[in-house]
């Protein structure tokens, strides 16, 4: 039997919920094709309202209209307002052709149930062990903060850090907790958190959006913030089949590559020797990288077939200079 299921303004009936994507089932299954193409239709119309949104460079809902109407009406209102902005961004909420079939209000409370169970498997799975009740952690690149949200029911606090004033916003309306702080990394790339004082920074689907230079200041913050012998866990993309490395996307000179390179749609493949050489020259320990998928059974997610980048700093320091790299004794 259908279960009602309501979350602030809006107001569907469930189904089932399929593996994955976690949307309604239909009674009245339509052709593949049909479902193809509606996926693709939905797509477009969601890269057609995004740059309205503020997208470019990772800035994701940057407009200011974003961040005003947010300001105002009911605690419902804002989280189903927050629901809708974040369809907008590719990254978050995104058509298939499971879900294709779906209303426009069972799509967003298909794929908000979908991104929290998501991340629920992702904290139980991949940082559940290194994490306990008196950590200070950092999520960085939080978005709309599904994952700080599981995440803050295992440490003291989380500061949750984005450089989105809108997904920072929409996380705050939609996974607001008594121990997170959602803050916003500057224009600088500098996190507003004291030096030494986070005990485990955790990332997941930052680090194959960043060029080798943002990734370096990225790894200096990480380095700045984190006591010694705190951890880092990272997720990224080693050799993935089907994805450029970051020369080969400066070299694209089409339209649709100069677009996504504009937009912030691009992903980058990196190799095992330059992502140790990378985080070993910011001046921490060796890292140790594993495939996911030996870590864990399926996650039903998009990183299954990912890598997980663990690394520590060290314990011993002699000094650090300010922009440039710490040095171990």
């Amino acid at each position: 039997m259908p279960t009602g299921c309501r979350f602030g303004a809006l107001h569907m009936k469930f189904i089932s919920k399929q593996r994955r994507t976690g949307e309604a089932g239909v009674n009245c299954r339509p052709s593949r094709l049909k479902r193809k193409s509606l996926s693709t239709l939905a797509r477009w119309l969601q890269a057609v309202r995004a740059p309205l949104a503020g997208l470019g460079s990772q800035r994701f809902l940057e407009s200011r209209w974003i961040v005003w109407s947010l300001a105002f009406g009911t605690r419902s209102w804002r989280r189903a307002l927050a629901l809708r902005y974040v369809s907008f961004s590719p990254h978050y909420f995104y058509r298939t052709p499971l879900n294709s079939e779906l209303s426009s209000h069972q799509f967003l409370i298909s794929e908000f149930r979908r991104n929290t169970a998501s991340r629920r498997r992702i904290f139980r799975s991949l940082l559940q062990k290194d994490l306990n009740p008196e950590q200070v952690v950092l999520d960085y690149g939080c978005g709309p903060g599904f994952l700080a949200r599981a995440v803050s029911r295992q440490v003291r606090k989380v500061l949750a850090c984005d450089v989105s004033t809108g997904a920072l916003e929409c996380a705050r309306a939609l996974n607001e907790g008594p121990n997170i702080s959602y803050v916003l990394i500057d224009r600088n790339g500098r996190i507003p958190v004291p030096d030494a004082s986070v005990d485990l920074i955790y990332s997941f689907a930052v680090v194959q959006h960043v060029t080798e230079d943002v990734f370096r200041s990225i790894l200096g913050e990480w380095w700045r913030v984190l006591r010694p012998g705190a951890t880092v866990i990272c997720q990224v993309a080693l050799n993935a089949e089907g994805w450029r490395s970051e020369a080969q996307w400066r070299t694209d000179h089409s339209l649709r590559g100069r677009l996504r390179w504009r937009f912030g749609l691009h992903c980058f493949s990196r190799t095992r020797d330059v992502l140790y050489a990378t985080v070993t020259a910011a001046g921490f320990n060796p890292p140790e990288i594993a495939a996911i998928a030996t870590l864990c059974s399926p996650l039903n997610d998009d990183i299954d077939d990912q890598h997980l980048c663990t690394f520590t700093k060290p314990r011993k320091l002699a000094r650090y200079v300010a922009g440039g790299a710490p040095w171990e004794k």
